[in-house]
């Protein structure tokens, strides 16, 4: 019952607009409620709006993806500092779900299947965005003194035309609209690339990660080992459709994040189970470090 005050008295920090750090304790278990609280919506997903399909398994990748923004907007709001949170990123992922959403709520080619691709699933990506959008505006406005924009030094204007032009060579038709087609494909492979500014950050910090950052960015690569496993059981069906090269390009596009990540992930790990501070592993950082 202490954890659960601690967390309520987090939210009215919150809701209150106190220009005060919170404890943190009870950032911590606020974090604790909102996984609590993720579970409970997870079980309502899967009971009243999924056929329990295998297909639910993207919404499940689209929920843990929302969680791991809503996690690091807690962090934001509770720490009053966006420090250590690369503003490239959130520009990539706010691109990313505005084509997103161009093609999914129009289109019914890449969604799930079951009931929770009617509705669900698209309104996950909405929330996702509009938590992105406030994200940004902490960075550049609410706590911009806190933002530190020399670290985050990634270009992404470039990555972004290999993005569409490889979105539109390669993609498959399950939208059978050629242009709808190459939207969903573009805001795959911006989605690939959207972690990169925030890798890179990091290890120009080279020093400690705080821990909800560190959420988030699990939280992001287990959404990409859900949507991985989704497609990995659709390329049949994609590769029988004649797309096959298609097919390949989506799997590459998931598998290729996580293998940006997966050092990223390892060392978390590894920190955690030996109760050390969490560091960025030394091959990301242009100095030696230890964790």
């Amino acid at each position: 019952m202490a954890g659960l005050a601690d967390a309520i008295e987090l939210f009215v920090h919150l809701v209150s607009g106190s220009q005060s750090v919170a404890d943190r304790t009870n950032v911590q278990a606020a974090m604790v409620v909102l996984y609590v609280l993720f579970g409970f919506a997870c079980l309502c997903i899967w009971t009243k709006a999924s056929d329990k399909d295998f297909s639910v398994t993207l919404t499940a990748s689209a929920a843990v993806q929302l969680l791991g923004f809503v996690l690091l907007s807690i962090k934001v709001r509770a720490t009053k500092s966006v420090a250590g949170i690369s503003s490239k990123t959130l520009e990539m992922y706010a691109l990313f779900f505005l084509t997103r959403l161009a093609s999914t709520t129009v289109k019914s080619g890449y969604i799930p299947v079951d009931r929770s691709g009617r509705y669900v699933y698209q309104l996950l990506d909405v929330g996702s965005f509009f938590v992105v959008m406030q994200l940004l505006y902490c960075c550049h406005k609410t706590f911009k003194w806190t933002y530190q924009g020399d670290h985050d030094t990634m270009q992404i204007v470039p990555l972004i035309p290999p993005c569409v032009l490889l979105g539109y060579f390669v993609h498959a038709d399950l939208n059978r609209s050629e242009f709808y087609d190459t939207i969903w494909a573009i805001s795959t492979n911006i989605d690939t690339l959207a972690m990169l500014p925030q890798l890179w950050m990091m290890s120009k910090i080279g020093g400690e990660v705080q821990g909800c950052t560190a959420h988030f960015t699990v939280c992001i690569v287990v959404s990409r080992c859900m949507s991985l496993a989704f497609w990995a059981t659709a390329y049949t069906d994609l590769a029988d459709d004649g797309a096959h090269l298609a097919a390949k390009m989506i799997l590459l596009a998931n598998a290729l994040q996580l293998l940006l990540a997966g050092d990223f992930v390892y060392y978390y790990a590894k920190a955690k189970i030996s109760g050390k501070t969490f560091n960025v592993p030394a091959m990301f950082s242009s100095a030696p470090q230890d964790i």
